[in-house]
């Protein structure tokens, strides 16, 4: 009897440590997500070519930088918009729902609490986001991104 509860204490430990190491730390992005994405089309696969060639400081307009705790959308003239990652859930396999602060320029005004659904395909990200203010609008916008690189 008593090998019986050994065994159950043991085994319910090995199942905490377990969905533990499952459930994402709030606010850090997923490893696979990381890195340098393009919009998935002919000018974003040139302007990863380009990037992957000369190995410039900062990626050209379009592109997508994922790291463990933020997310930059580079655009023209250094007007980045940023994400300040605030929490990350899990919704199915590859699939996470994000929220973050947003900071777009000229970066005096108050930064906003949005919501996204990001979902990965092997090399391709969608990300996913509502097209108005309204939480129950339920027009979505979807840009989907390729890997550039590693």
């Amino acid at each position: 009897m008593k090998h019986r509860q050994v065994l159950a204490a043991t085994f319910a430990g090995l199942c905490a440590v377990a969905a533990q190491a499952a459930t994402p730390t709030p606010g850090v992005t997923p490893v696979d997500m990381r890195g340098l994405w393009f919009v998935k089309n002919e000018e974003g696969a040139a302007k990863c070519a380009a990037y992957l060639g000369r190995k410039p400081v900062e990626p050209d307009p379009g592109a997508l930088v994922i790291d463990e705790r933020q997310l930059q959308q580079w655009a023209e003239n250094t007007q980045t918009t940023m994400y300040f990652v605030t929490d990350v859930l899990p919704r199915r396999m590859n699939t996470w729902r994000m929220q973050a602060l947003v900071d777009v320029p000229p970066y005096e005004k108050p930064k906003t609490l949005e919501t996204f659904v990001f979902e990965l395909r092997q090399d391709e990200l969608l990300w996913s986001r509502r097209r108005g203010n309204d939480a129950l609008e339920e027009a979505v916008d979807t840009t989907v991104f390729a890997r550039c690189g590693y």
